[in-house]
């Protein structure tokens, strides 16, 4: 594995139930750079997956009347904890993904994955995520369906801290992640694995580094250097930029590994731990 120094940089709610749905306030105050400020509406949920324990399934409505399939995952204890928010990639919302959640969980996070998008793949995940945001609406507009209906979410849990929020995006999760954290989400920490700056999708929709001005948290980008799917000239390029740029991002790329390093079995223990240990460090404060 090879490691790009990072840039050093100082780190510095309720829901009521109402005819049996459950309405979210937002906690984000004017001034704090927050960009969702419509409240959502939230309805329990079947899980789609077996053995799930320490997970609560809901359906989360969003402004536009999208329904975007959600768990939250809680770590033991009572808290407050911070919150990660796992934004999944082109395939949908798999148990792959559900296990990342789940060792972040462990690691004392409260953790939200959700469906932000449905994309056109003929898979189970997408499937299963076919009421949320359609690829074209993401396409179109990056910054207002980069999964801020998740991040809406975090800020309101019971248990978690609306004032640390990380974000954690795979593939195609990657670059909304990006995405988020460059149009005012107002998150604390980032987390990318092969993010998908040129997504292969016709049309495609504009890059992370259009927004790279904007980017206001650390980020930490994992990227194989085998990846057929998203080459690691594309996290490479990346770097350069925002490194010129001044923003604070560390690099770790994997060598021989394909796409995903966080899913990789040949790499996912050591990329799985770095990823936590980015995270306590910019949260847990």
């Amino acid at each position: 594995m090879i490691r790009s120094p990072a840039r050093k940089s100082r780190r510095s709610p309720r829901r009521g139930v109402l005819g049996g749905l459950v309405f979210l306030l937002l906690a984000a105050a004017p001034g704090r750079g927050h960009a969702e400020e419509k409240p959502l509406r939230t309805t329990p949920a079947e899980a789609p997956f077996p053995h799930t324990p320490r997970t609560e399934w809901m359906k989360v409505e969003g402004p536009t009347g999208a329904r975007f399939l959600t768990a939250v995952l809680r770590p033991k204890g009572t808290g407050p904890f911070p919150v990660v928010v796992v934004l999944h990639g082109s395939n949908g919302l798999t148990q792959s993904y559900l296990s990342v959640a789940e060792d972040v969980a462990r690691a004392g996070f409260v953790v939200v994955l959700g469906c932000w998008q449905a994309g056109d793949a003929n898979t189970v995940g997408t499937r299963i995520c076919s009421e949320a945001t359609p690829q074209a609406r993401w396409v179109a507009d990056p910054a207002g369906n980069s999964g801020k209906e998740l991040i809406a979410l975090a800020r309101t849990l019971k248990g978690g801290r609306a004032d640390r929020i990380g974000l954690l995006g795979i593939s195609r999760g990657g670059h909304a992640a990006l995405w988020a954290a460059s149009t005012g989400a107002g998150v604390q920490a980032v987390v990318v694995d092969a993010p998908a700056h040129a997504p292969n999708v016709d049309p495609a929709p504009a890059k992370p580094l259009d927004v790279l001005a904007g980017l206001a948290a650390p980020v930490l980008m994992l990227h194989g250097t085998a990846d057929p799917v998203i080459p690691v000239g594309q996290s490479q390029e990346y770097e350069r930029a925002a490194r010129a740029a001044g923003k604070d991002v560390t690099a770790l790329y994997f060598g021989g590994v394909g796409h995903m390093a966080l899913l990789a079995p040949e790499s996912q223990v050591d990329a799985r731990k770095r990823a936590i240990t980015f995270l306590k460090e910019h949260l847990s404060n």
